[in-house]
């Protein structure tokens, strides 16, 4: 069952609770094993007109992109603030959000990335250090650093300072598509060419020629994402191909669903998301069917789970928040 406990703004709250009535009604079909029946599921939905293409998830307050803005919305308040410009940049085309060691804001984007400190945002672009070309990826190193993957390569911020990487550097190509970072700081790195793993002093690249037969087919890695209690990685390959890869050993799970954009792990289950909606596999079973999954979501655009444990999900029409049974 699924109990909206607020809304942000509060027209979200219709649409919440005739969602929550609806997947009422069918969740004596889920599987005992993935429900927990101590108390009901809490939702909360930020609302906003159009999709949310990225988003991050702070103590007191959503971060999120549509295709021309980036929104502050706190939980607590109906209010918003509305970024059309991050710095000296555009805020539209926002592919990626993070959040660094220190609280501050990363934002990559069409024009470049951007950091916002304090209240101010303070941009990059290729005149600054990094790659030209549109910014397709960010994520926060485990020593502070920031990572930023382009259309030209990649990108390194430390010490106040940018370094380049690219295929002459050791990548198997300089199209960056998605990164990801494991707990011992290795940096993994999506591109059209394989994956490629960075451990501060080498490229070590994987494909279809060297992963052997439960690695990569495609070597297209657009979507990469690292389980919460480990070091396995999940990848998509290609147009419906997933693997998973722990630095040893490869897994491949075949024609699983077109279009897979983001992926989530929740301890227990891992999620996929999609414009054509959800997937969720526990380690047996697929579930794709939408009165089953218990999240009221036609089409999701990123995920993540937030500091609290709760599930988070970028939708057609806002970030969605659901409270998760499995925390640990």
């Amino acid at each position: 069952m699924l109990r909206f406990k607020r809304a942000v703004p509060a027209a979200a709250l219709a649409l919440g609770l005739a969602a929550s009535a609806a997947f009422a009604q069918k969740n004596e079909e889920v599987r005992a094993k993935e429900v927990v029946y101590e108390k009901p599921n809490e939702c909360i939905i930020i609302a906003s007109n159009t999709p949310v293409r990225a988003f991050v998830m702070l103590k007191d307050a959503v971060w999120y992109a549509t295709e021309e803005i980036l929104v502050s919305q706190p939980l607590k308040s109906k209010t918003h603030q509305v970024y059309r410009t991050i710095g000296n940049i555009a805020s539209t085309g926002i592919t990626g959000v993070a959040v660094d060691q220190q609280g501050s804001i990363w934002v990559s984007c069409e024009a470049g990335v951007a950091v916002r400190n304090g209240n101010t945002f303070t941009s990059y672009t290729e005149a600054d250090g990094i790659p030209g070309g549109k910014a397709t990826a960010v994520a926060v190193g485990t020593g502070g650093e920031v990572w930023v993957g382009t259309e030209n390569g990649l990108a390194r911020f430390r010490g106040g300072s940018w370094t380049k990487f690219d295929d002459k550097s050791g990548l198997p190509s300089n199209k960056v598509q998605a990164l990801a970072v494991n707990s011992k700081g290795d940096i993994y790195i999506g591109t059209n060419k394989g994956l490629s793993v960075y451990d501060g002093s080498k490229f070590q690249n994987y494909n279809a020629k060297n992963s052997g037969a439960n690695g990569l087919e495609w070597n297209n890695v657009r979507v990469i994402s690292k389980e919460p209690n480990s070091d396995v990685m999940w990848m998509t390959d290609g147009p419906k191909n997933v693997n998973t890869f722990d630095g040893k050993t490869w897994k491949r799970f075949m024609e699983i669903q077109d279009g897979i954009n983001s992926i989530m792990n929740d301890t227990r289950r891992t999620w996929f998301g999609s414009e054509a909606g959800l997937l969720r596999f526990n380690g047996e079973d697929w579930v794709s069917d939408p009165n089953m999954l218990g999240v009221p979501a036609a089409q999701v655009y990123a995920m993540q789970v937030d500091s609290n444990g709760n599930l988070c999900f970028g939708m057609e029409k806002g970030v969605l928040i659901v409270t998760n049974p499995y925390r640990k």
